[in-house]
Formats: structure tokens, C-alpha cells, sequence
């Protein structure tokens, strides 16, 4: 509905004062000072409203009423087909257009209160009470999906000061309490809080928001948003929200994400935007290789004008990863320049584990790598440009399978000898630097310095082997052993075969 704190409800509350007062030319029984009307009927239709930046439309109040008055107080109660109508109500504007089409409101069993004793305004001695249904055909907003909508509840308090609380539903299936207050001419306040849950409320939301990722399914946990917003003559909207996130899981695009928890708080006041992510922690991200418990804690600032272009403030976002950690050091990045330089530093990954992800049989090894990697963000993808990992001291063992090395080394004599030694390798030092595109080329040089005790009765040898690795296909392949899950499984499945590859990792 318009936003504009003094329309339409000042207008649509004066009509049922001026109904009420248009009854007395009905037939009635007076004694004394009082009179009653037992059954009044009135219809108008009403010019369009302008206000602002909001139009009123195609407006008709019907009302079937009771009346009861003496020289103190008037009542009116409002009977079965007592209604006010709108065939539109459009707020223009750059920003956020509205537009509601085909509104009801069901006034039946509401009751209007007049003091006829007061000196004050009409307005302030007028108050209305009583149970209120209003359905809209459809809403348009760009940032929800076109639909209708039925509100139930019951409206409180005098003209100058109304109050509408109850529970509003779409046609998709979103429950919502709200709660309003209108002080024309000073103030429009609303709060809204809904919860949607699982498989359920992922299909719920898909239905309501335009902008719902398509590729996102929940399947586990809730979601509860509670929202308030306040609307004053003269001054910007202010907004104050809060998601909290409990046991939530699903499937974003190719990535399961498991155990979802934490609170994600929002404020739009003075056109600047502030958000901040507190006590966030994710179970596991996992598309192919599985990173986690996660922890997040960072903050937002944008100005409205420019929502996704603000400063996100890293305090803390740290992972587990393959037995080690990852951490994304703390600082500050302009998401409004590119590219994006996100230094994340690798402690204590397991060798042993690293080996085991990669889907060739006879990869082992033991050790503990640490390092840093810096990633990259630009338009063109995600890039690592020497990247640096080491095996912290006293190194380990590394047993390669004699077939992959001789296919990615060749067979030449002195690529023999290394095949040879990395058959059961002892090293001290290995160490790789690291490069990665965005076409997704992994290419790692390795230098490793150790012995072989079968090799050259264990004389020490030192090699640098340069590997490369399509990370795409290997993660495609990862997807599609299993290794996430099945939802994820099928969508490769589904874009393998829409583009023509084979399904067979």
C-alpha cells in the first residue's frame, strides 16, 4: 500500500464518519436525545485520490450499517456487505514503483465511535475497532513475484492514531504477522515477522521474491525474518531487519551447505544501508571437496544508491579444511572496485587427506602443508597468481602410482628415475607454488628433496615437477561420484547431458 502516512487511510476513515452522518436521512426512531437507525444503507464512488507520488483509483465505499447516538456519543456498526474499494492503488517513483490492483476492505462488524461532545477535530474524536479483512487482487513490486495477497486482523484506535494488527498471506503460501500504526501527517510504522521451514518454505519463498536464486533449495532447518520499517514526512525511509538462520540446509547451484546457523541484521537509515553477520557458522560447504565448520563475523556498509557496491569489513571468517584451517585475514574490501583481493592463509592441511580427495587410486602420503593462497575476484572469474604452500618440518612420505606419473611425465630415462623414487618417497621439503586461471588451470611447481631407500641405496634426490590440473572437471567429477549429494549429482548430470558430454567421471 502507499506509503504516504496521511493516505489512503485518513480519506477512507473520513468516508465512514461522513457515511455515518449522510444515515441520518434514512428512516428512524428517535426518544429524546437519541436516535437509532436499525438498518442504513449508503453507496458512493469517490474521484481518484493524488497524493504525492500515490493515485487512488476507481474507489467506492459501500456501507450497511446500525446506528446509535444520543447528544454524548454516536456509534455506528458496520453490517455484512460493508466494504471499501480500490481498483488500483499505484506509487510511482525511480526506486521502488508499487502497485496494488483490485482492493478490499471488509468492514463488517467494525465499529465507528464519534464524541459529539469534544471541541477537538472530527479526527481525534473519531475512533474505529473491530475485526478488518482486506484482499488484493495481485501486487506489483520489483522485488516480489506478481500475486495476491488477504490480510486478517483487527483495526484499534482513534483516526489520528490507528493501529491494524494481524496476519497477511500470498497466494504462494507466505504467512506473515504484521503489525501497523498510522499518525497521519507525522508517521507510517510497520512490522512484519514470518518463519518458513525446510523443503516447504524454500518453495514458499521461490514464489514470493523475484529475486530468489533459482538454483537454491532448502531442505533442513528455519528461517525467521522479523522487519520494520518507518515512513515520516520529508525523510528517507528507515528500515531495521534481522534473519536468523537455525540448522539450515540445501543446495546452492552445485554446493551443499549443511547446518546453517547465526543472525544477519540490516538498517537502511539516511540512505545508507548497514549489515552485519553475527555468530554465523556453517557445518559444511561441500562442492566435491568439503570445507568446514565454517565462522563468520563481518559487516556491510552501502549507500542506497549503490546496494552492491559497498565495503564489506572481514573481521573474522575462518574453515576447516582437510584435517587444517583456512582464514581469510581481516580487512576491509570496496566491492565497488575490482578486482577483489581476498588473502587466505592454509594452516595444518593434511597430506594424507588431500591425497584420499583425489579420485586416483594409489595417491598416499603423510604430512602437513601450510601456506598462503592469494585469490583473486574479477569479472573474468576467480585467479591465483603464485600462491605459495610448504610441508611444515620434519616432512613425510609420498607414494605416487607408477601409471598417472608416466602419463603426465613422460617415459624418458631420466623421468623413469623420478617415477622410480616417487614410488616411496621420504622427503624433507616440499614445497609448490601455485597458479590458478580463470578458465579453472590449476598448475603447481613442486620441488621435493628427499630420498627413495630403494632407490640408489638411498642417495638424496631432488626433483621439480611442474603439474597441471583442470579444477572444473575434477570438482564435475568429484560431483558426480557422489561425494556431495544426490541433488547436486543430478544437476551435473542434467547439464552434462543438455550440453553433450559423457556422465562418467
Amino acid at each position: 500500500m502507499p506509503l504516504d502516512g496521511s493516505m489512503p487511510w485518513k480519506r477512507w476513515t473520513h468516508l465512514a464518519v461522513l457515511a455515518m452522518f449522510a444515515l441520518t436521512a434514512q428512516p428512524v426512531v428517535a426518544a429524546g436525545w437519541s436516535l437509532m437507525v436499525q438498518q442504513g444503507r449508503i453507496g458512493l464512488t469517490l474521484p481518484d485520490i493524488h497524493s504525492g507520488g500515490s493515485v487512488v483509483t476507481g474507489i467506492r465505499a459501500d456501507v450497511v450499517t446500525a446506528v446509535d447516538a444520543d447528544n454524548r456519543v454516536a456509534t455506528v456498526q458496520f453490517k455484512t456487505g460493508s466494504r471499501l474499494q480500490a481498483a488500483s492503488i499505484v506509487q510511482s517513483g525511480a526506486e521502488s514503483p508499487f502497485q496494488m490492483e483490485d482492493v478490499r476492505v471488509d468492514l463488517r462488524d467494525v465499529t465507528l465511535t464519534v464524541d459529539l461532545n469534544g471541541t477537538a477535530p472530527l479526527p481525534e474524536r473519531s475512533s474505529v475497532a473491530g475485526p478488518v479483512v482486506i484482499t488484493v487482487g495481485a501486487v506489483q513490486h520489483p522485488a516480489l513475484i506478481g500475486q495476491g495477497w488477504r490480510f486478517e486482523g483487527v483495526v484499534n484506535g482513534p483516526l489520528t492514531d490507528l493501529r491494524v494488527e494481524g496476519q497477511v498471506r500470498s497466494d504462494s503460501g507466505l504467512v506473515a504477522d504484521l503489525t501497523l500504526r498510522n499518525v497521519p501527517g507525522e508517521f507510517l510504522a510497520a512490522r512484519a515477522i514470518t518463519q518458513v521451514e525446510g523443503a516447504s518454505g524454500s518453495k514458499v519463498m521461490a514464489g514470493t521474491l523475484s529475486d530468489w536464486p533459482p538454483l537454491l533449495e532448502l531442505d533442513t532447518g528455519q528461517v525467521r525474518a522479523e522487519a520494520s520499517l518507518r515512513v515520516e514526512p520529508d525523510a528517507p525511509l528507515a528500515l531495521h531487519g534481522q534473519l536468523d538462520f537455525d540448522g539450515v540446509g540445501g543446495v546452492m547451484n552445485r554446493t551443499a551447505i549443511s547446518d546453517l546457523n547465526g543472525r544477519l541484521l540490516i538498517d537502511l537509515e539516511q540512505g545508507l544501508l548497514t549489515a552485519g553477520f553475527r555468530d554465523v557458522t556453517i557445518g559444511q560447504l561441500n562442492s566435491g571437496i568439503g570445507i568446514g565448520p565454517v565462522h563468520i563475523l563481518a559487516g556491510y556498509t552501502a549507500p542506497k544508491s549503490d546496494l552492491f557496491g559497498g565495503l564489506l569489513d572481514i573481521q573474522q571468517a575462518t574453515a576447516g579444511f582437510l584435517g587444517g584451517r583456512l582464514r581469510v585475514a581481516p580487512g576491509a574490501i570496496d566491492l565497488s572496485r575490482k578486482p577483489w583481493r581476498l588473502p587466505v592463509d592454509v594452516y595444518d592441511v593434511s597430506l594424507a587427506r588431500l591425497l584420499q580427495v583425489y579420485p586416483t587410486e594409489g595417491l598416499a602420503g603423510t604430512g602437513v602443508l601450510s601456506g598462503r593462497i592469494p585469490v583473486q575476484i574479477s569479472d573474468a572469474g576467480i585467479e591465483v597468481a603464485q600462491g605459495q604452500l610448504a610441508a611444515i618440518s620434519p616432512g613425510g612420505l609420498l607414494k605416487l602410482p607408477a601409471n598417472r606419473l608416466r602419463a603426465m611425465l613422460g617415459s624418458s630415462q631420466a623421468m623413469s628415475l623420478v617415477v622410480e623414487a616417487l614410488q616411496n618417497f621420504h622427503y624433507s621439503v616440499l614445497e609448490s607454488t601455485i597458479d590458478y586461471d580463470e578458465k579453472g588451470k590449476l598448475v603447481l611447481d613442486v620441488r621435493l628433496e628427499g630420498e627413495n631407500p630403494e632407490v640408489r641405496g638411498g642417495q638424496p634426490v631432488v626433483l621439480n615437477i611442474s603439474l597441471e590440473e583442470d579444477i572444473p572437471a575434477l570438482l564435475t567429477s568429484l560431483q558426480l561420484s557422489g561425494r556431495v549429494n544426490e541433488v547436486v549429482t543430478e544437476r551435473v548430470r542434467e547439464r552434462l547431458q543438455q550440453s553433450g558430454e559423457e556422465t562418467v567421471p
